[in-house]
């Protein structure tokens, strides 16, 4: 079939400056929708790697009044003793966290749809898990269509995000099944290679607004899950009708992250275990055993990459800055709140040359040109 529509992602657009009435961003609320029935005070999850989302990560996510999803690349033992310490964590009465009826920070948990779904969930929910998400590469599935409508069954109370999907059909068929939230973001992530390896995805804003739109009737929420590279990324996925969306790169280097700290040179940083939804931890436990003929195993393509990652600290002034950040992008639409932001915000396209000059550049006027800057970790660098 050949292509009929195009597909846009956060680099192909800007959003159109409005009128607005707003003064402060202190009058701006980003409280939004998680699940069918959870509203969180900050509209940004952790996302369920390896590398980013423990429970130290759920810890600090939730006393920002965000959500942070455990992880399920480990035993289900230890995956659900995480859970404990996050439900169990005493931290300082703050207006921002998000908390259950008992006063106990919320924490969601990554379930997969293989042989140890059923006994997982079990042990996660009786460790007090508040959210489990169905995590797998391809949520468009039918084997994730049958999990969740089974366990939907077995835990009326549990609610479920289900994903990832990136069209609407994927996103009606799911929430049919019972899902509670619907997770979007098929090969965008940070260390994902999906789209290169398997040629399929769609792009990221394109998919959140298809998403966003099917699910509207039905009154379910949707997540932007990766492709988010900037602050500004975060309100575009929301402009686009997201929810909420997850941050999984944009966190790894912080204290909190499940990352491996290291040292060279004078200098820290987080090393990211890349790895794809469909197991990169399961592909190195297989590696293991066939170290003798340095074969892959034929049945497994990997779907993802390694990631080094300056150390930059916390998390929470991270996700202070965020939240701010948002805040202004609302006023810029003249939205007061997400649902105005939602009815209110216009993208346009742009060029690439409309890209290259919404980047910080140098006025070299001894050249009298412009030179490319980076400016990583809020410093200009001239690109020679």
């Amino acid at each position: 079939m050949i292509p009929t529509r195009k597909g846009f992602a956060f680099d192909d657009v800007l959003l159109v400056p409005k009128k607005t009435h707003v003064t402060s961003r202190t009058e701006v609320s980003i409280k939004s929708m998680l699940v069918r029935d959870i509203t969180v005070n900050t509209p940004i999850l952790s996302a369920n790697t390896t590398w980013c989302t423990e429970s130290a990560m759920a810890i600090a996510m939730a006393a920002a009044g965000g959500l942070g999803v455990i992880h399920r690349m480990c035993s289900i033992s230890y995956q659900s003793d995480e859970i404990r310490k996050v439900k169990n964590s005493k931290i300082a009465n703050t207006e921002n966290a998000l908390r259950d009826r008992n006063g106990r920070l919320l924490v969601a948990a990554a379930i997969g749809t293989n042989h140890d779904y059923a006994e997982r969930s079990v042990s996660l929910v009786e460790a007090g898990a508040d959210i489990l998400v169905i995590d797998v590469a391809h949520g468009h599935s039918q084997q994730a269509i049958d999990v969740l409508r089974e366990l939907k069954q077995r835990f009326p109370d549990i609610r479920f995000i289900a994903g990832n999907v990136a069209t609407a059909d994927a996103t009606r068929e799911l929430i049919e099944a019972g899902a509670d939230a619907i997770k979007v973001g098929i090969g965008p992530g940070s260390v994902c290679t999906t789209r290169i390896v398997t040629g399929a995805g769609v792009p990221q804003v394109t998919a959140i607004h298809e998403c966003a739109t099917a699910a509207r009737p039905y009154g379910i929420p949707t997540i932007a899950d990766g492709g988010i590279k900037t602050w500004g990324d975060i309100a575009k996925a929301i402009a686009a009708g997201a929810d909420t969306v997850m941050l999984g790169g944009m966190l790894a280097g912080t204290t909190e992250s499940a990352a491996s700290l290291v040292e060279k040179d004078g200098q820290k940083f987080k090393v990211s275990d890349g790895f794809s939804t469909l197991g990169m931890k399961h592909y190195r436990e297989v590696k293991s055993n066939v170290q003798a003929d340095k074969k892959k195993p034929d049945n497994y393509a990997s779907e993802g990459i390694e990631m080094v990652t300056p150390y930059i600290g916390d998390v929470t002034p991270l996700i202070d800055e965020a939240s701010a950040a948002l805040r202004s992008a609302l006023s810029y639409s003249g939205a007061r709140n997400l649902s105005e932001f939602h009815s209110q915000a216009e993208f346009i396209e742009i060029t690439p040359s409309g890209y290259q000059e919404s980047k910080p550049h140098i006025y070299d006027r001894h050249f009298n040109t412009y030179q490319k800057s980076d400016y990583k970790d809020g410093i200009y660098r001239n690109i020679q």
